[in-house]
């Protein structure tokens, strides 16, 4: 097997999303914001020739009312959470879709809370793709909520697509 196959595959196993904690305390401007996304997701989107957030993207989903309009020009914590979901589930799901899960989130969590299961589940889902944790014998658990079991299965998707992206690269190698 290549050896830049197996240190990305590594990457990915072990990504790690900034948990809420981890985010920066200040408010970031636009331009911070998007180089903030971008450098600590930039192994999801490789090949990429275009950046995969923008000022004017951001702007977007703040019209569409996804994202909470910023004070003064200014981004906060709950804006960075939201756009790292909004970044990762893109590549699964419309930006309206993507809307409505965050909204299902918050009505059982506060952003803080539902941000850090997110990267949770995501961060299991993807050791799981690829080969470093155990799969369950079922994806939900019997006490698990919707939300839970939709965020552990889109979650679980996500790992899926970039697994298969991975392979599918290396089959053209």
């Amino acid at each position: 097997m290549d050896k830049t196959y197996d240190f990305y595959t590594q990457d990915i196993a072990d990504f790690h999303l900034p948990r809420w904690n981890e985010l920066p305390e200040i408010e970031l401007y636009i331009d911070q914001v998007t180089t903030f996304l971008q450098s600590n997701l930039l192994l999801f989107y490789p090949e990429a020739k275009t950046p995969f957030l923008t000022s004017s993207m951001i702007n977007n989903y703040v019209k569409q009312g996804i994202l909470e309009r910023p004070e003064k020009k200014k981004y906060n914590r709950s804006h960075l959470a939201h756009l790292f979901v909004i970044c990762i589930l893109k590549r699964l799901f419309s930006i309206a879709d993507i809307g409505k899960s965050i909204s299902c989130m918050k009505k059982e969590y506060s952003v803080e809370d539902g941000y850090n299961l997110f990267c949770e589940e995501l961060e299991h889902a993807l050791r799981r793709a690829f080969g470093t944790e155990e799969f369950p014998k079922k994806i939900a658990d019997e006490e698990d909520s919707r939300s839970i079991t939709a965020l552990k299965a889109i979650s679980q998707a996500f790992a899926s697509l970039v697994l298969s992206e991975q392979l599918l690269a290396l089959r053209e190698q």
